[in-house]
């Protein structure tokens, strides 16, 4: 398909679109040591102070990172408000030694940054909040003996979080990340307690996560809920998948994580074979796999809304070839009769970074019913198996049914058609989490309505015949909602994503010409088009954890791009044309789509 690219190559100076802005504004983060980038940093000896195999980067970092922001802690100019040691409400923090004791609970980080920000989250930014094990760990002494209280302490303290949470949304916050807490039995200082002791652990995070939701749901807000209590189990259940060799003892032997360095390591190469750090933090690799559970979780929805972009730009095409047809039929001298016609069609497109090859045939009938009006009806089918970058593929199967008419008198001509397509989706989405790829497979079905209309002038210069071009294309795509199941069984990665609705008014306008160069005709286009309806669409989606679904952004299309296209169509024996057309999109940083179509026609 090298010549496709290089139609776009060689007229893409035409027009142009800006390159898509960043997902998000900023990365803020609040919460206890699993999100610390280093606020302790400045008092402890030099290549510490992260609670991890350092220097290593926490989550925060690593996600930061791949977001396109470099995290830094709040006490030194940056956006991570999180401490080690901070509960979520009350002082001290845990443990009650320097430097953890002074720890700012979570519920005093977010008041400062609103407080920073004069009372106002910013709409744009992405707010991660995770907390409680250390409010775990305060009660968990006591929890035996007196285990109303420590149910009460943690429906109070986890009532208080989702409050927080609330806080956040109310004052503009809309993209939200909300943890859960790992199962603290299965640390390596939780296997290092009796069995009754584990177990106890394992039932107060279990508990505490469990009154989150309950909170979290009563607060009405939507956040995307991301299970760590269950990922780890799952990377615990089979470590060497993940490319680990330990995941049930401390990398850092006797020493503390937040004073760790590579000197302590139990052996060379534990901060990326070992998934804990010390007693309950998670090691260099450790914090890496999060840092891959949470960008997938964050990607998948954009990547799931093309779901809805490859049946516009099929019917885009579509609406091309019967616009096409009608117009070679109606440029013969024929006043009646019926006609047959088929249209073989692949390329190449790019949608945001997702690649795809299509492929179509199309067949149709149509009558002239008079000397300057055809009406006809086509069946078509496309497929596509699009590539998202380092994500898996989806496959998308399409079966359209269209009526068409055309109308010409001297140089003007009008066509007009209506579309209905079902389509069949199933998706392979795929999520590195260390050395392991998960795949999530998914499946669903949707439709698409369109109606489209073309009107072109024709300027007669003798063989030559050139002029302006209009049309509009309205159309309406449907993608049913789906459930996706990890083909490992494992459920933490799962995601639903609700019913997409994708309108698209498309505008154009453009030039044409022709030559009548004995029996054959060559032709070409250039045609600027904008889409009224190609920008801020959302797509919903709701993770394992809860039911809820939260808005996110679809992945960028662009609203105005321009179109190029070149054909010849040659009037073979008794009545035969044969035609090529080759065109593309050029001028977008959003979107590429070049396809190039071989049709036949014939009289019966």
């Amino acid at each position: 398909m090298a010549g496709l690219r290089l139609l776009g190559a060689a007229v893409g100076a035409l027009c142009c679109v800006s390159a898509q802005a960043a997902d998000y504004s900023d990365a803020i983060f609040f919460g206890d040591s699993l999100s610390d980038a280093g606020s302790f940093a400045p008092v402890l000896p030099p290549g510490t102070g992260r609670f991890t195999t350092n220097p290593g980067p926490v989550w925060a970092e690593a996600l930061g990172s791949r977001l396109g922001f470099t995290i830094t802690p709040a006490n030194q100019g940056g956006t991570d408000h999180a401490e080690g040691g901070a509960r979520v409400s009350q002082r001290p923090g845990f443990p009650d030694l320097p430097p953890t004791g002074g720890a700012t609970p979570v519920t005093s980080q977010i008041a400062a940054h609103l407080g920073a920000n004069s009372g106002v989250a910013d709409p744009d930014a992405l707010y991660s909040v995770w907390a409680g094990a250390n409010d775990i760990f305060t009660i968990a002494p006591s929890a035996a003996s007196d285990p109303a209280a420590a149910q009460a302490y943690l429906q109070a303290t986890a009532g208080e979080l989702a409050s927080e949470v609330a806080r956040l949304a109310a004052t503009g916050a809309r993209h939200i990340i909300v943890w859960n807490v790992p199962d603290i039995g299965a640390t390596p200082f939780g296997l290092s307690q009796d069995a009754a002791g584990a177990a106890g652990l394992t039932a107060l995070s279990a508990g505490y996560n469990q009154l989150l939701e309950i909170g979290l749901a009563a607060s009405g807000v939507p956040v995307i809920r991301l299970d760590t209590f269950g990922l780890l189990r799952e990377v615990q259940a089979d470590p060497a998948r993940y490319g680990f060799a330990d995941a049930s003892l401390p990398a850092c032997g006797a020493t503390p994580a937040l004073l760790c360095t590579t000197a302590n390591l139990v052996v060379p190469g534990a901060d990326q074979s070992f998934v804990f750090a010390d007693g309950v933090h998670p090691s260099t690799a450790g914090h890496a796999l999060l840092a891959d559970y949470a960008f997938g979780i964050l990607t998948a929805p954009a990547l799931v809304s093309q779901l809805a972009e490859v049946p516009v730009r099929s019917q885009v095409a579509l609406s091309r070839r019967l616009w096409r047809v009608t117009e070679i039929a109606l440029s013969t001298a024929d006043s009646g009769g019926n006609g047959a016609w088929a249209d073989v069609e692949g390329g190449e497109t790019e949608i945001d970074g997702t690649e795809g090859s299509p492929s179509g045939l199309a067949i149709g009938l149509d009558r002239r019913v008079s000397p300057n009006t055809l009406i006809g009806v086509a069946l078509s089918f496309e497929r596509s198996e699009p590539d998202w970058p380092d994500a898996g593929s989806f496959e998308a199967e399409e079966v359209a049914l269209s009526t068409y008419l055309g109308w010409r008198r001297g140089g003007l001509s009008i066509a007009a058609h209506l579309s209905f397509a079902s389509i069949d989706y199933e998706t392979e989405r795929e999520m590195r989490l260390g050395s392991a790829t998960r795949r999530l497979e998914g499946d669903t079905d949707g439709d698409r309505a369109a109606i489209g209309i073309q009107a072109g002038y024709a300027i007669d210069l003798g063989r030559v015949h050139h002029g302006p071009l209009f049309s509009a294309l309205l159309q309406e795509v449907s993608v049913g909602s789906f459930a996706e199941r990890a083909a490992d069984g494992s459920t933490s990665s799962s995601m639903t994503f609700d019913k997409q609705r994708r309108s698209a008014t498309l505008l154009s306008v453009g030039w044409q010409a022709f030559m009548r160069a004995g029996r054959w005709t060559p032709y070409g286009s250039i045609v600027l088009s904008h889409d009224a309806d190609g920008r801020s669409r959302q797509v919903k989606a709701a993770t394992s954890l809860s039911p809820q679904f939260v808005e996110f952004d679809a992945a960028a299309t662009p609203d105005g791009y321009a179109t190029a296209s070149l054909g010849i169509v040659g009037q073979l024996a008794d009545g035969i044309r044969l035609g090529a057309d080759l065109v593309s999109v050029v001028g977008s940083d959003e979107l590429d789509d070049s396809r190039l179509s071989l049709s036949l026609q014939m009289p019966f």
